[in-house]
């Protein structure tokens, strides 16, 4: 078995916060690695001195931290406390009844510093974040970027080899526990399950789901049409559903456990979000693969959810452009870092659409188009024309 790469990243922001008076929250669809991270920051703080009677580990997937309700759990960890600073680290929380209030009352009464993970944003519940009256630090970790995957699968670093391996990353995928040397059918079956258990122990635990069978339509649907503009209402009438709330319901359902991303659109002109209709992107690409399978003719829209995907691994937030009713893909924004994006297979016959999407926007931020072209040119009126694979493996 590969060892498990280093999260730098988010071990960097984990660090940064160490002994602050916040709890860490670690979020992110289920096994993108966020039990390895925690035990990868258990490793770096006992390297720093942190003794081992002064780190508790709970994992309440294991039949041992099988508790019934929170007043148990809470218990549990008192008897645990011994005067000194403790480091508690509790993974998959949400799955102890009310788990929230014994967090709260250890984070209030207790010298310790506590960091959670979880597998849905209902972990982010106003419920908790009233309790903890804003004192959380959230991170959202993600599936292995493009980067990450290489590091898994190693390339040799030609051009050609590092297309390869992207078609790998599509086709299987970005999470952790698939590599290249699985046969395909395994990783299809693997990603398949992982779905349906973000469904049955994500999902419809923490929901009154009446129909399992339409969500399942719905998370297909929009793996086929990631990228494209929509609505609930668009989308109940192309599945035959006849109630456009129940549709936004369940979106809503399968965005809270990280299967889902919604980007909404932004007026670049009025300078505001819109309020209707939005694009949506899958998590990971070998998960739409498993459903829906590959075809090239949807290589673009692939790409598309790549970039996405990498611009908010790097901090941004992404908005889809919308200027005098024409769309534009991304508008990227990281405090007073804006960055604009259009993205392409090819400019081969589409280079005035590409380019001109670009042009309409008039103010002085950088403007790229990325395309997997491998020749590309200095580009048009100071916007940058980049090659998909040198966009993946920049540096930041």
């Amino acid at each position: 078995m590969n060892k498990p790469i280093l999260r730098t990243k988010y071990l960097e922001r984990l660090q940064s916060v160490k002994d602050t008076d916040t709890v860490k929250v670690i979020t992110g669809v289920r096994r993108c690695g966020k039990t390895v991270l925690m035990k990868q920051f258990i490793d770096l703080i006992r390297s720093e001195g942190i003794s081992e009677d002064d780190i508790i580990y709970m994992n309440f997937e294991l039949l041992e931290n099988d508790f019934p309700n929170y007043k148990e759990f809470y218990e549990t960890i008192i008897k645990k406390l011994d005067g000194r600073r403790k480091y508690i680290f509790l993974d998959e929380v949400q799955i102890v009844p009310k788990w929230e209030k014994a967090v709260n009352s250890l984070r209030a009464g207790y010298d310790c510093d506590i960091y959670i993970t979880g597998s849905n944003a209902f972990l982010l519940s106003s419920e908790l974040s009233s309790l903890l009256s804003g004192r959380t630090f959230d991170i959202y970790v993600m599936p292995f970027s493009f980067r990450e995957f290489l590091e898994m699968n190693p390339s040799d670093g030609t051009y050609p080899d590092l297309e390869q391996r992207y078609d790998q990353y599509v086709r299987m995928g970005s999470m952790p526990m698939i590599t290249t040397d699985l046969d395909q059918t395994i990783v299809r079956e693997t990603l398949l399950g992982l779905i349906s258990r973000v469904i049955t122990n994500d999902i419809a635990p923490r929901s009154e789901i009446r129909d399992i069978g339409a969500l399942n339509r719905i998370l297909r649907f929009m793996f086929d049409n990631i990228g494209n503009i929509t609505n609930p209402a668009s989308i109940a009438r192309e599945l035959g559903m006849s109630n456009h709330k129940l549709v936004s319901s369940y979106l809503s359902l399968l965005e809270q456990a990280y299967l889902l991303c919604a980007v909404p659109r932004y007026d670049i002109a009025g300078k505001k979000l819109l309020k209707t209709n939005a694009k949506y992107y899958c998590i990971d690409p070998g998960m739409r693969t498993a459903l829906i399978g590959y075809e090239r003719k949807n290589i673009g829209r692939v790409l598309e959810n790549v970039v996405f995907l990498e611009l908010i691994r790097r901090g941004y937030d992404v908005t889809t452009g919308d200027i005098d009713g024409k769309e534009g893909d991304f508008i990227a924004v990281k405090g007073s870092d804006i960055r604009y994006y259009q993205v392409t297979w090819t400019l081969a016959g589409t280079s005035e659409r590409e380019f001109g999407s670009l042009k309409r926007i008039k103010d002085n931020y950088p403007k790229t188009v990325i395309t997997a072209d491998r020749n590309v040119s200095d580009g048009q009126d100071g916007i940058r024309e980049q090659n998909y694979i040198e966009f993946l493996m920049e540096q930041w």
